[in-house]
């Protein structure tokens, strides 16, 4: 084997996303040979495993200059074995020796002749048996009654039946590779000692001649037969073996392994992955067929729903639901309805069936198992699949579900939905109460449904069906209908039984008329020899005692604590274990180890692993008891059914062997042994550190590429194993476990874990981060950056995990090779507030009441979930409602050390007086987002603005006047009155040294200047004064420059630039809808121009010249309300409607990166390489922004938003004023034209034609 060496972790490096097992049932064996002579078959059995699931080379012979060990055939045809007799008749001892060791087995068919078992106590009959056998061989070729190639049969080796069943070609070119080595020559002192281990030698140390005369036969039929996979060297031996530290064995070494890697990653085929639809398809149609093929009876019941099927086709009807006991064969009888519905109704027939019990220990969750149904039915019938948005959000599945049953029946075509084990769902989403099933099933589709009858879903079911003739019992079997199922089955296996053991069956399988119980007896009756005494027969009462006794018989042959181990390892896996897995597992268990080498010690002490010969003789004792599932394209171990699954708990899960067991689990999945040593203790030494050779369990494999059993296996064993601080720091307070998990698996499972975790641990930070993923579940784009601005208020008071998880998040940010911006503190609804979780519904109107929440939504559905666990409960028919809450942020100015900000916020509902003035209104002052104080205002407050430095609030009025508040002295208030006309105030703009004030009325805009009398602050003037156009609307947004320049814009588009210094103006592009931000640089050189549509500009104002037109339509079309340029001006950010924040390069006009913010931004400021912001919910928020000087050509910024982008820039070259909407920037594949989406302005005068 090459597990550990070099060439073994390059394959693995090179082979990506290809899980490697390696299997060689020799190591750890000292001596094949077993009692029972299954080794043999074993290998073979195993090669064919490996070809069935290898999707690379599934075999690799290294053949050298022994022949390899010859062994007993175990069965000999009955034919055959007599005439080799017959060859002996003057040999009685041998004869009688043959007869003695080989008996003829009659339940055969056709009947073979045994090798009886030979224990270590009788080594020398092997030799005495095997040349009789090869005596009687030759005599009986040479008579020309057998073949060269049957007589070969008693010399061939293990390792040429090996290699021959490697080798054997299907389809095409063998999957395998082939290494042969050759020995030039041997020197005289290199004596038959020697070369031992390189050569086959007899039994009085000679070599063996006609073993190397095999072995020249089948290097010669490789060499001509295996030409294009044969890997040939020649290497002299040096002292009868190969040293690595000589040169030439060094590098005949080398380039075995690089041949070896490079063979096997040029053969490895890289499928693409598989449509997990078809896969799950595949998976229920295949143990659909498994559980039918031995059916028998059942006529009468079939044919009852056949019938309730039939009569039922052209009208609407109720669902069928098949119940019985358990055990009683409720699954088979399903598969076998599925099999025989297209004979009774349509042979174009569209069948669905998902056998949910095939997924135990784990419970299959309602919104899966609706998913694929719906998805098979629409890919089945030629109609369009559910979109994400529905297919995750259990309202919508089920509308979705339930409305795909009635297009199904409007296209005519006949469906049949089967659902088996209803009671095996877990209870997420209340599904056992079965709201989710629809009542009524619509002409042509059929649903039929099973469960056990004392369980909670039949009762749910007896309230939900009126009709009883829907109800269909499974009754126990007839001793006849037992009978017909045990010669089918036994046919079937080319087996048969004596009449006395055929009776005993009988007489047990009588006594319950289970088919489960009739089911475990056939799995031991097909090992029953003829001669097996009716002592020896394994017959239980029932099912718990026939799973006794086949426990008790693996115990005797394997032991107990390796039996133990290996099946309570299967049942406690949360979705079963990779084979290769439960030998790593079982590897770690050090009660097995010391078990397997009480006797003996292992080949080699340092290396301690279980040989995987010990686990491939109990796979194959225990047959049929153990099932083979494909999950994820890897195939898992499971038990054969949950009543199995249930008995090994009870016999080798006890409390202190489960929490073993399971921690066990928990430690492989850590990867905690993965080249470390581990202490065992064997009976023969008291202490010994050995490397078990497990892989390491890395969170991912390489980019992209997840390990997905670790995200699946580890944090159940490690809560139910009660290593809940491993679990807290390598689950629950890792940032990159909870993105891991959340991309790969769904944030619905990381919550199922969470909430799991909650039922034993009583630990407020684990809800916290629940809660957390509860409120980002729609969204999950900018993990981290969601995941730090909702839990950074919480760091301090919850320093072990949320501190922990927030100082992840904050190091991937700064660390992350492209553009990102960085939260500085909280600004995103925190868990553990007001806000509990976010319920995916259609747009309704919501209510509540008591312990239930009930939306009514636009289509008359009326839904209600549980407050008490957040699930939904119940889905009505109906009511059409809405209701409408209106709470809306006017105006907001902002103080960027985030210490004080200002926000007037209107109330839910305008109150008017008698006399229809509006109420006045209110100033809130927010210190860190909480309110801090108040400031009442004489009428209705239009605009806000802040001087920062100064720290003086202005306040402008619906009456004309300006309010200054000094923050410094909150009791003092400054007024600038208002003209004569009275007109409204409509915005303020300071300027960048907060020298001078800009105020737009409705008919002027004033220039004011900001001064100071004895440290008390003052506004002089107006100083000038100017009167827009009247054929613009009014001044709706505007920016005061330093030089005394002021850029507005109106609220029909039209943007100006007035120099109050010449009372000069001039006109810029306008915009097709209201101007709503205009921001200017903090350097003076450059202003931002947003407006309703989806286009702004950014102007360079030294000379005045357009430098960008930045064109964004998001999936809802909506404007800027607010910008703040960084302080160096290198970037603008943007505060959208479609509630994000967008960072652009103020250079290229590129769009650099977008981030969700879950509300519109109102108004930002600039803070060091950031902003400081404050959204229409009240949260403040500040972020950095962190740009990496080499951006990939391949980052796309739009890869987590549903939008498209174009930028269009003038040449540099150009005069100051021209501009050129021409040279398109090609910067990345998201942008795109928007020419025949933009309106164009309103014309003013109409022509008629």
């Amino acid at each position: 084997a090459v597990r550990g060496k070099p060439c073994w972790t390059k394959l693995i490096d090179g082979c990506g996303c290809c899980l490697l097992q390696v299997v060689d049932l020799r190591w750890g064996i000292r001596n094949i040979t077993s009692g029972d002579h299954e080794a043999s078959q074993l290998f073979v059995d195993e090669i064919e495993a490996c070809r069935r699931i290898s999707v690379g080379p599934a075999f690799t012979a290294l053949l050298g200059n022994r022949y390899g060990h010859r062994a007993l055939p175990r069965l000999v045809p009955e034919k055959q074995f007599e005439l080799l007799l017959s060859k002996l008749q003057k040999n009685p001892k041998g004869l009688k020796l043959l007869n003695q060791w080989f008996l003829k087995d009659n339940n055969a068919d056709p009947p073979m002749y045994v090798l009886q078992p030979i224990t270590a106590h009788f080594p020398h009959y092997k030799t005495q048996l095997l040349q009789l056998l090869r005596t009687a061989a030759t005599k009986a070729e040479a008579d020309g009654d057998i073949t060269a190639e049957q007589k070969q049969l008693f010399y061939r080796s293990v390792t040429e039946i090996e290699i021959d069943q490697g080798l054997r070609k299907e389809d095409g070119e063998p999957s395998a590779l082939l290494f042969v080595r050759e020995l030039p020559r041997q020197r005289v002192r290199d004596g038959p000692k020697r070369l031992a281990k390189f050569m086959d030698i007899t039994a009085d140390g000679l070599l063996d001649a006609e073993a190397q005369e095999l072995l020249t036969g089948l290097k010669s039929r490789l060499y001509a037969t295996s030409q294009k996979i044969l890997n040939l060297h020649c290497v002299e031996l040096s002292k009868g073996s190969i040293d690595p530290k000589r040169k030439e064995h060094a590098q005949y070494l080398e380039s075995l392994c690089e041949q070896f890697v490079s063979q096997m990653k040029a053969r490895i085929k890289r499928e693409d992955a598989s449509c997990w639809v078809l896969e799950e398809v595949c998976l229920h149609a295949a143990l659909s067929a498994e559980r039918c093929a031995g059916m028998r009876g059942r006529e009468g019941l079939l044919g009852k729903l056949c019938l309730a099927m039939w009569e039922s086709t052209n009208a609407q009807h109720s669902p069928l639901v098949v119940h019985g006991a358990s055990g009683m064969g409720k699954t088979a009888l399903l598969c076998k309805l599925a099999q025989e519905l297209r004979n009774v109704l349509d042979p174009r027939a569209v069948v669905v069936i998902r056998l949910l019990s095939a997924c135990h220990p784990l419970s299959p969750d309602v919104d899966h198992v609706l998913r694929s149904v719906c998805f098979q039915i629409c890919l089945a019938c030629g109609l369009t699949p559910p979109p994400p948005l529905i297919a995750n959000t259990h309202v919508e599945l089920v509308k979705f579900f339930q409305n795909l049953l009635v297009k199904v029946s409007q296209q005519g075509s006949t469906l049949l939905i089967i659902l088996d084990s209803l009671d095996q769902l877990s209870d997420e989403h209340h599904a056992r109460r079965l709201h989710w099933l629809p009542a009524d099933v619509p002409p042509n589709v059929h649903m039929v449904v099973s469960t056990d009858t004392g369980s909670q879903e039949f009762a749910s079911l007896r309230l939900k069906l009126e009709s009883s003739g829907s109800f269909f019992e499974v009754e126990s079997l007839s001793a006849d209908e037992g009978k017909q199922i045990l010669d089918s089955s036994l046919r079937a296996s080319q087996r048969t039984l004596t009449p006395e053991q055929s009776n005993a069956v009988l007489r047990s399988f009588q006594q319950t008329g289970s088919p489960l119980h009739l089911k475990l007896i056939l799995a031991a009756a097909k090992r029953w020899t003829s001669f097996t005494p009716l002592t020896e027969l394994c017959l239980g009462t029932d099912p718990q005692e026939m799973m006794s006794l086949l426990f008790l018989s693996l115990e005797e042959k394997h032991g107990k604590k390796l039996v133990g181990a290996a099946l309570g390892y299967i049942a406690l896996a949360r979705e079963g274990l990779l084979e290769a897995e439960l030998r790593d597992v079982l590897s770690l268990d050090d009660d097995v180890i010391g078990e397997v080498y009480r006797y003996s010690l292992p080949p080699n002490p340092s290396l301690i692993r279980l040989p995987p010969l010990l686990w491939a003789r109990l796979r194959w004792d225990l047959g049929e008891n153990l099932t083979e599932s494909w999950v994820d394209g890897v195939a898992m171990l499971r038990l054969q059914n949950r009543q199995l699954s249930v008995a090994v708990s009870a016999r080798y899960l006890a409390v202190e062997q489960r929490a073993r067991r399971l921690a066990v689990l928990a430690e492989y999945f850590l990867g905690r042994w993965s080249n470390r040593l581990k202490p065992v203790a064997l009976p023969a030494l008291s202490l010994l550190l050995s490397d078990r050779k497990v892989p390491p369990q890395p969170l991912w494999f390489a980019p992209g590429l997840a390990n997905v059993r670790k995200l699946q296996e580890l944090p159940y064993h490690l809560l139910h194993a009660g290593q809940w601080e491993e679990l807290r720091q390598e689950v629950i307070g890792s940032a990159e476990w909870l993105f891991c998990k959340s991309r790969v698996c769904g944030v619905a499972s990381v919550i199922r874990d969470l909430d799991q975790c909650s039922q034993y641990m009583d630990c407020t930070e684990t809800r916290l981060v629940r809660d957390v993923l509860l409120l980002i579940k729609p969204n999950m784009c900018l993990f981290y950056t969601e995941l730090l601005g909702r839990l950074l208020s919480l760091a301090p008071p919850f320093p072990a995990v949320i501190g922990r998880l927030c100082s992840q998040c904050e190091e991937w940010l700064l660390t992350c090779p492209e553009p990102v911006l960085v939260p500085k503190c909280s600004f995103l609804q925190p868990p553990g507030g007001a806000l509990q979780h976010t319920l995916s519904a259609p747009q309704g109107g919501q209510s509540h009441a008591a312990e239930l929440l009930v939306a009514g939504l636009d289509d008359g559905v009326v839904i209600t979930w549980s407050l008490a666990d957040l699930q939904l409960t119940h889905t009505l028919l109906g009511h059409t409602g809405g209701s409408v809450c209106l709470s809306v942020c006017v105006c907001v100015c902002l103080y960027s050390d985030n210490k004080c900000c200002c926000c007037y916020e209107m109330l839910q509902k305008i109150k008017k007086n008698k006399n229809g003035s509006v109420s006045r209104g209110k100033i809130k002052l927010l210190c860190a987002g909480s309110p801090s104080d108040r400031l009442a205002v004489p009428a209705e407050v239009c605009c806000l603005e802040l001087a920062q430095h100064k720290r003086l609030l202005l306040c402008g009025l619906k009456t004309g006047t300006v309010l200054i508040y000094p923050l410094a002295m909150p009791q003092e208030t400054l007024c600038i009155p208002p003209p004569e006309s009275l007109p409204k105030v409509l915005c303020l703009a300071v300027g960048p040294q907060e020298r001078r004030l800009a105020v737009a009325y409705e008919d002027a805009v004033c220039l004011f200047e900001i001064t100071s009398r004895d440290s008390f602050p003052a506004v002089e003037g107006p100083l000038q004064k100017f009167t827009p156009s009247l054929l613009h609307a009014q001044v709706s947004s505007m920016a005061l420059m330093a030089d005394r320049r002021l850029v507005y814009g109106t609220g029909c588009g039209n943007v100006e630039l007035h120099d109050f210094r010449s009372s000069s103006s001039s006109s810029l592009e306008p915009h097709c809808s209201k101007v709503t931000c205009v921001t200017a640089g903090n350097w003076g050189n450059h202003v931002l121009v947003g407006s309703e549509d989806a286009v702004q500009r950014l102007w360079a104002l030294n000379p005045l010249a357009l430098d960008h037109t930045m064109e964004y339509k998001g999936f809802v079309f909506e404007g800027v309300l607010s910008a703040a340029f960084s302080e160096s001006d290198q970037f603008v950010f943007t505060g959208s409607q479609d509630r994000t924040v967008k960072v652009w390069d103020v250079a290229s006009g590129n769009l650099l990166y977008v981030q969700y913010v879950y509300a519109p931004v109102m108004k930002m400021v600039t803070y060091r390489n950031g902003f400081v912001a404050l959204s229409q919910q009240g949260f403040v928020i500040k972020e950095v922004f962190r740009c990496p000087e080499h951006v990939s050509l391949d980052y796309n910024p739009l890869r987590n938003v549903r939008a498209q982008y174009r930028v269009t820039s003038r040449e540099k070259d150009q005069p100051g004023t021209e501009t050129s909407m021409s040279n398109l920037q090609d910067y990345n594949p998201a942008q795109f034209n928007l020419g025949f989406m933009l309106k164009t302005k309103p014309s003013t005068s109409c022509h008629i034609l």
